[in-house]
């Protein structure tokens, strides 16, 4: 009785550590075992394909596993690879310590030129002990299959007059489960246009010329184009494309920009000052506030404020000279001291003002200058002439002759 219970505690145990490596145990023994539920997907001619694959140890943690992994076979112009992290790798290992299951991919591109059909992609699994894992993969091109990639634009029409800069908000949509990186381009614009590609990061611009989306994700960029200064009235379509770096199979947006030299001009920088009129006598000065405000949705570059030259005037702006930046919505306060010099005749003069930046200009604004004989002055004058006559004779009539 005694050995038989004994005999069922070894069976047991025995059956306990069969479960256990059931999971690396086949008809082959290897000290890695490679687990994959995907090996067939349906892809686009110049698509990239990526397999994910699961590599773990066979081994509890007393020992090391390694495996050496290569692409058997693929079609003839076709290249593959595996990956993790979307690093290149060729080996993995399981230390003792640290027997962790590996996540990788086994990534595929498919020329463009390919023709439709089903092509095996044969990979093996080479470990350090045990017999060589082999699998295959089977992709198949269909060139009736559209692109997992698309590109829209909430405004693909905008109108603007020539001397003016407009932005398109795009959107590229990946739905591959892998990420993928484009470039971009424009075609179909008219020669002498600049159309630039944007991204805002921390609220900067950075213009690009390529674009990497995450897997089942999107990314938003700008299109930034400005037409001719001498363009004419009408309507001027132009396409932007997101071609793969895997191929030439890409998707494209058709935008169009109407030019209108006739709309109303919006005031991006506008001028204000505190009063719009003073009144000076010759030699004196007063002192005028101003406001300078970006009232656009675009930051204003080299922002100066300058000031018209007139005869009998003169002019220092305070605290000001150019400022770098103006960020939309923002606004900065100086001030002006207005001279009217000695010699200046009497009457009113208008003293024009206005703000530039490197993007825009604001309306003149406007001060009145009065310059004024006072009253007081004439008096004054008189009374020393008097004094001088008054001076005179007391000289005379103490120091004449005698």
């Amino acid at each position: 009785m005694k050995n038989t219970k004994i005999l069922i505690k070894i069976t047991g145990i025995a059956l306990i550590f069969v479960l256990m490596v059931i999971p690396c145990v086949s008809a082959d023994y290897s000290s890695v075992a490679v687990i994959n539920q995907i090996t067939g997907k349906v892809v686009y001619p110049g698509d990239s394909v990526e397999f994910p694959i699961t590599v773990e140890s066979c081994y509890n943690d007393s020992d090391d596993a390694w495996c050496n992994m290569v692409v058997k076979d693929v079609p003839l112009g076709w290249s593959a690879g595996f990956y993790e992290d979307n690093d290149q790798i060729t080996n993995l290992l399981f230390p003792e310590d640290n027997n962790q299951p590996e996540d990788i991919v086994l990534r595929v591109n498919v020329p463009s030129n390919t023709s439709s059909g089903a092509y095996s992609i044969w990979a093996e699994f080479k470990p350090d002990d045990g017999d060589t894992i082999s699998r295959e993969f089977t992709v198949t091109v269909d060139t009736n299959a559209e692109p997992n990639l698309d590109l829209y634009s909430a405004t693909p029409g905008m109108e603007t007059r020539s001397t003016d800069t407009v932005e398109y908000i795009a959107t590229l949509v990946n739905k591959y489960d892998h990420r993928v990186t484009v470039s971009l381009n424009a075609i179909g614009n008219p020669e002498d246009w600049s159309i630039q590609f944007l991204q805002e990061i921390d609220d900067e611009d950075y213009r690009q010329t390529k674009l990497s989306v995450a897997a089942d994700s999107e990314q938003q960029f700008i299109v930034k184009v400005k037409p001719s200064q001498n363009a004419t009235d009408g309507v001027y379509p132009f396409e932007i494309q997101a071609i793969p770096e895997n191929g030439k199979n890409g998707v494209s947006m058709g935008l169009d920009l109407t030019i209108n030299n006739g709309l109303e001009e919006e005031e991006m920088l506008t001028i204000s000052q505190s009063t719009s009129s003073i009144a000076l006598n010759p030699g004196s000065s007063k002192e005028i506030y101003v406001t300078l405000r970006n009232s656009g949705d675009e930051t204003l570059n080299n922002v100066e404020l300058k000031v018209q030259e007139v005869t009998g005037l003169t002019t220092e702006v305070r605290s000001f000279g150019t400022i770098d930046e103006l960020e939309a919505g923002e606004s900065w306060d100086t001030s002006i001291e207005i001279t009217a010099r000695a010699d200046a005749s009497p009457g009113t003069k208008e003293l024009l003002m206005r703000a530039v930046s490197d993007e825009a200009q604001s309306k003149d604004g406007s001060v009145e200058v009065t310059i004024e004989k006072s009253s007081s002055s004439g008096f004054i004058g008189i009374g020393l002439v008097f004094a001088a006559i008054v001076l005179l004779l007391i000289v005379i009539s103490k120091f004449g002759r005698r």
